[in-house]
């Protein structure tokens, strides 16, 4: 390993697959969760770090911020209501509204924000740290 324990959830077991398969060629060690997110119950205070990207649950959140070990930081990236004008049939629900992502960590420290138009996708991104 790289001195990373690295654990990954997602509902896909092929693309964990894929990922193991990635890891394996690198030489390092992926622990894998085949779980939906809407029923998982993530351990609080257990991670330094949590990635999600793409995936808009917004009661998840709050979740996801008490399972991070003091002092560990959580970045997001997820697309916002000004993608439909690229993909209009997308379902708004799913899509963040203008600066809703800064809402949605109450009690962690926002290091860095943006909402990028790049003529193809539109999306937001934050990273933040739980003091």
């Amino acid at each position: 390993t790289k001195g990373f324990q690295v654990t990954g959830v997602d509902i896909s077991e092929a693309g964990f697959k894929k990922a193991q398969a990635m890891a394996a060629e690198k030489g390092v060690t992926l622990t894998t969760v085949v779980a939906d997110l809407e029923q998982y119950t993530i351990p609080p205070n257990i991670f330094d770090v949590i990635l999600c990207t793409y995936y808009l649950q917004r009661d998840l959140f709050p979740k996801m911020a008490a399972a991070l070990k003091p002092g560990g930081m959580i970045l997001i990236e997820t697309y916002t209501v000004d993608h439909l004008q690229y993909r209009p049939q997308f379902n708004k629900e799913f899509l963040l509204r203008r600066n809703e992502l800064l809402t949605l960590l109450p009690g962690l420290r926002v290091l860095r924000y943006q909402e990028v138009d790049t003529g193809d996708a539109a999306f937001a991104s934050i990273l933040a740290q739980k003091p």
